[in-house]
C-alpha cells in the first residue's frame, strides 16, 4: 500500500477542490440563459427585407368583393403566425394601473451552492435551487445573444420593418373575470343603421325561436332533410350555424344552435319516431322547443379595460406584424386581420376564448355612425359601452363609405365593406357615455393597418372629420363568455339561464 505524507495529502486536496470549483463554473457557463418567457423574438433569425412599397393613387379603394378585378393570389406569409408585439416593452411606455405587474428578477442564492461532492438531487430541488438554476440560465443565454436579461424586446414602429419572431402568448391581467352590469342607454332610438339587420321580436335569436312555439305552423318536416336548416333562416344563415342528433330506439332528435349578427343567440329541439310518417305539427308526433339569449348587455369600463388589455395589444401586434412586409395575411381579404388576429388565441389554453368575428361584428360595439353628405352636420352617431375612448386593438368595420384624404384626394372604405384593425387610441374631443348621440368626426383620427385584393398589409390615417358618406362600427374584442355569457354548442348547456318564449 503506497503511503502519502503530510505535504503530498495537503497538493491532492488543494487540486480537488479546484477541480470542483472549476465544474461549477463550467455547469453554471453551461446552463445560463436568458428566460424562454423573456424573448419575444428569435434572436437567430435574419429576415429578408421588404419589397418596396408604391405609392397609392388619389383614390383608394377597398372591400372584400369586387367585380370588376381579379388579382392574382397573394402570396401566403411563410414561418408561421406572426408575433404579439407587446407594447409594455416600449421605452417611453407607462404601465397601466389596470396592466399586470411584471415578473420580479430571480437573484442568485448563496444557500443554493452546495459541495460537488455532495452531489444533486435532481428530483427533489428546492424552489430556491430552482430559482438559482434559472437565474444561471438566464445569464449565459444574455452572454451568448448579447442581450440584457432585463430587456425582452425592442418596439417596432412604423416605418420599420417587423422581425419575425416566435408565436407568444399573451399576458392576462391579474384582475379577477366577471360579467359586467348593464349601463341604462340616453340614446336618441330614432337614429339606426342597416346593420345588424331589422328584427321583428327585438333579436333575431328571438325571431327564429317564435318559429318553434307550437302556435306556428310548419309547411314541412324540414328536420327530417340531410342538412336540417329551419326554414325561417335557409335564406340568411346565421354566421356561426351547428347542429346534431341523437338517437333512441325510433325517436331521432335534431339540436341546433345560430350565433347571429347582434350576437343574440337561439338553441332548437325537435324530437319525433323516425319509423312512421309523422305530422310536423302534430304535438303527439313531433315535439318542438326553442330557448334563446337576448343581445348582450353593453359592459362597463372595468371590463371593457380587461378586455382590452386581455386581447388589444396582441389583436393589433398581429396585424403590425405584417405591415410593410409586402405579405398578405391569410387569403388577403380585408376581414382577414381581424378574423385571423381573434383565431390566434386558440393557440393559449389559458386564455379566454375571443368572441370570433361573426360577419361584420368583432366584438362588443363601441361605436355607431353615419354620415348622409359632406360635413358635420351631416353625420350622425352613438356610443356603446362604459369606455371613454378608441383603443388600439379594436376593430373597425365600413359599409360604402367615402372619406376625404390629405392630399385632395378619396378614400373608398368599402366595397360594399372593409375592416382594418385601429393600432393607436383615440379619445373623443366630447364626452361620452353609453348611448350618447357622438358623431363620427367628434372621435377624430383612426390610425390602422388594413389590406385588400391587391393592397398588401399597411398603416393608414382616417380623419373621421371627412367622412362625406357612409357607415362604421367600432368593435372592441372581448372573452365569449363574458359577453355572451356561453359557449357555443347545439345542445344548450345546462348552466346557460336561457329564455324560453
Amino acid at each position: 500500500m503506497p503511503s502519502f505524507s503530510v505535504g503530498d495529502l495537503k497538493d491532492r486536496a488543494t487540486k480537488m477542490k479546484d477541480a470542483s470549483v472549476t465544474k461549477v463554473k463550467d455547469t453554471r457557463d453551461r446552463y445560463s440563459s436568458t428566460s424562454s418567457k423573456n424573448l419575444d423574438w428569435d434572436p437567430n433569425h435574419k429576415p429578408s427585407p421588404p419589397p418596396p412599397m408604391s405609392r397609392s393613387a388619389s383614390v383608394a379603394t377597398y372591400g372584400r368583393t369586387s367585380n370588376a378585378y381579379s388579382p392574382p393570389p397573394p402570396p401566403q406569409r411563410q414561418g408561421g403566425p406572426p408575433p404579439i408585439i407587446r407594447r409594455d416593452t416600449r421605452p417611453d411606455h407607462t404601465p397601466s394601473p389596470h396592466s399586470a405587474p411584471s415578473p420580479p428578477l430571480r437573484t442568485l442564492s448563496s444557500a443554493s451552492h452546495s459541495a460537488p461532492s455532495a452531489g444533486i438531487d435532481w428530483s427533489n430541488l428546492s424552489r430556491q435551487d430552482k430559482e438559482t438554476l434559472f437565474s444561471w440560465l438566464d445569464e449565459y443565454f444574455a452572454q451568448r445573444f448579447n442581450v440584457s436579461p432585463q430587456s425582452t424586446a425592442s418596439y417596432i414602429s412604423q416605418p420599420a420593418a417587423k422581425p419575425a419572431t416566435a408565436p407568444r402568448p399573451p399576458i392576462l391581467p391579474s384582475r379577477a373575470r366577471s360579467l359586467a352590469p348593464s349601463v341604462s342607454p340616453t340614446s336618441n332610438e330614432s337614429f339606426t343603421t342597416s346593420y345588424p339587420p331589422p328584427t321583428q321580436h327585438g333579436s333575431q335569436a328571438l325571431d327564429l325561436a317564435y318559429y318553434f312555439h307550437t302556435s306556428t305552423q310548419w309547411d314541412s318536416a324540414w328536420y327530417t332533410f340531410d342538412h336540417p336548416l329551419p326554414p325561417p333562416i335557409q335564406e340568411h344563415r346565421p354566421p356561426i350555424f351547428q347542429y346534431a342528433w341523437e338517437f333512441q330506439g325510433p325517436y331521432k332528435s335534431l339540436f341546433g344552435v345560430g350565433l347571429f349578427e347582434d350576437l343574440s343567440v337561439c338553441w332548437y329541439t325537435v324530437k319525433w319516431n323516425s319509423s312512421i310518417n309523422s305530422n310536423p305539427n302534430d304535438t303527439r308526433d313531433v315535439q318542438r322547443s326553442a330557448q334563446y339569449l337576448p343581445r348582450p348587455k353593453v359592459m362597463d369600463k372595468a371590463a371593457l379595460l380587461e378586455a382590452h388589455e386581455t386581447y388589444g395589444e396582441t389583436v393589433a401586434g398581429f396585424a403590425e406584424s405584417f405591415e410593410g412586409t409586402g405579405q398578405y395575411c391569410a387569403s388577403g381579404e380585408c376581414w382577414d386581420l381581424a378574423n385571423e388576429g381573434l383565431k390566434y388565441f386558440d393557440q393559449f389554453d389559458y386564455v379566454p376564448k375571443p368572441l370570433p368575428s361573426t360577419s361584420r361584428t368583432h366584438g362588443h360595439l363601441i361605436f355607431e355612425g353615419k354620415a348622409t353628405g359632406p360635413g358635420l352636420t351631416n353625420q350622425i352617431g352613438r356610443w356603446r359601452g362604459g369606455d371613454d375612448r378608441v383603443r388600439r386593438g379594436d376593430v373597425v368595420q365600413w359599409v360604402t363609405a367615402r372619406l376625404g384624404m390629405p392630399n385632395g384626394g378619396e378614400a373608398i372604405m368599402g366595397a360594399p365593406d372593409h375592416t382594418a384593425v385601429i393600432v393607436s387610441d383615440s379619445i373623443p374631443s366630447v364626452s361620452v357615455s353609453d348611448g350618447a348621440i357622438v358623431k363620427p368626426g367628434s372621435i377624430g383620427v383612426l390610425e390602422v393597418v388594413e389590406q385588400s385584393r391587391g393592397t398588401p398589409p399597411k398603416r393608414e390615417k382616417y380623419d373621421l372629420n371627412k367622412l362625406k358618406v357612409g357607415e362604421l362600427w367600432i368593435y372592441r374584442p372581448v372573452g365569449m363568455t363574458d359577453y355572451l355569457g356561453t359557449t357555443i354548442e347545439a345542445k344548450c348547456p345546462d348552466r346557460v339561464n336561457a329564455l324560453f318564449i
